[in-house]
């Protein structure tokens, strides 16, 4: 399979980020492998190691071409499309990192990081519905994580929800998480919203 160029693509998803940023043509294309066989995968899976210690070390220059690297080796090598996104994401390339983030999705589709990702994407340009939807089935993907869980609740506050779905989503992050910022706000988010959801009220025979 043949990528189309990420120009193309970006102009797509403009409809859906608004005129965020402006991506640019020559060089954000990285070659691929025209006739759709999967390359050299460890190679890429080499190449997409090297880059994360890039990324945790804040070399997105580095950890950028590496990944470009990693997919001309293997273009159907999911992480590599993740972990480019996160880059684009980190620089404010929303465009491009949500294009990397949905070819993630379609590559890994029982992992919630592109989705929760996709998320933040959205999040970012103040396109809170689509990023509730993604956090929703990223959480659904992990149920347990509480990073999604605090993201979707996050998302859900900044809308301006206030139900009692969202009293549930506080609760369980005040009960799961373990990072004291987090709970912190959650506490506060909840007191704001009037407390606890209630117990459902018990059914006599």
């Amino acid at each position: 399979m043949k990528l189309l160029p990420i120009l193309t693509l970006s102009f797509c998803l403009a409809a859906l980020l608004g005129c965020q940023s402006t991506p640019t043509a020559s060089t954000d294309v990285y070659e691929t492998n025209p006739t759709g066989e999967r390359g050299d995968t460890e190679e890429a899976r080499t190449l997409n190691a090297v880059a994360l210690e890039f990324l945790d070390q804040g070399e997105l220059d580095k950890a950028e071409e590496t990944l470009k690297q990693a997919l001309t080796a293997d273009v159907m090598f999911g992480p590599a499309h993740n972990n480019l996104g996160k880059v684009y994401y980190e620089q404010g390339r929303y465009y491009l990192a949500a294009w990397e983030f949905q070819y993630a999705v379609k590559l890994m589709p029982n992992h919630p990081e592109p989705r929760n990702n996709l998320g933040l994407v959205f999040e970012a340009v103040d396109r809170l519905d689509k990023a509730v939807a993604y956090y929703r089935e990223a959480l659904d993907l992990e149920p347990d994580n509480v990073e999604i869980l605090g993201n979707l609740a996050r998302a859900r506050v900044t809308r301006g929800d206030r139900d009692t779905e969202l009293r549930g989503l506080l609760a369980d992050l005040i009960f799961k998480d373990t990072r004291p910022e987090w709970t912190g706000w959650a506490r506060d988010k909840m007191a704001i919203l009037g407390g606890p959801p209630s117990a459902p009220e018990a059914i006599v025979p």
